[in-house]
């Protein structure tokens, strides 16, 4: 296995902090920036949920103290695919319709998305998962398929909490009761 990608899961990478980060939650506030409760609804019910399945699943075995199989390790790349999709989707990034049986319609006056909180989200969410398939990947080598080891399986469930944390400072910040 190559030593490069070895020192990328061997270490936790959590995404950084803005270097204005404190700044932006005050211009948050101080601009009354909203996101709708149909859209933290959304973002909770999707990316909530494939979140804590990541984070269910690891501590499983963390909690045995043993390694995730590659079974469970590609069950964990298909919820970080999950969390992508689902990224594009709410912030319309992706081509294509936005309902579909997994996807609700966002009611079109709730569907805006500030700028702000677009870049907040792919930053930290985006940089966390992105660290997570790096991670699991290295282990799905076709090459030489390996358990998860428990120490890199800490590591990714540091940044499934990292995302939640984030995920509910940032629903504080934003949310707004909806004008109905």
């Amino acid at each position: 296995m190559s030593g490069t990608l070895r020192s990328i899961c061997g270490e936790i990478v959590l995404a950084k902090p803005l270097p204005n980060e404190e700044d932006l939650y005050q211009r948050i506030h101080d601009e009354g920036i909203a996101v709708s409760i149909a859209v933290w609804d959304l973002m909770y019910d999707k990316l909530g949920d494939a979140i804590s399945a990541i984070n269910l699943l690891v501590s499983f075995y963390i909690e045995k103290n043993e390694a995730i199989p590659l079974t469970d390790a590609q069950r964990i790349l298909e919820q970080t695919r999950l969390i992508r999709d689902g990224i594009q989707r709410i912030f319309h990034l992706k081509d294509g319709p936005l309902q579909d049986s997994r996807w609700p319609l966002v009611p079109e006056n709730e569907r805006e998305i500030h700028p702000l909180i677009r870049d907040f989200l792919t930053h930290y969410v985006g940089n966390d998962t992105h660290m997570i398939n790096l991670c699991v990947s290295f282990y799905l080598d076709p090459l030489d398929p390996q358990p998860i080891p428990v120490e890199d399986a800490k590591k990714i469930l540091a940044q499934t909490l990292s995302m939640r944390v984030f995920l509910d400072r940032l629903r504080r910040a934003t949310l707004r009761e909806s004008p109905d």
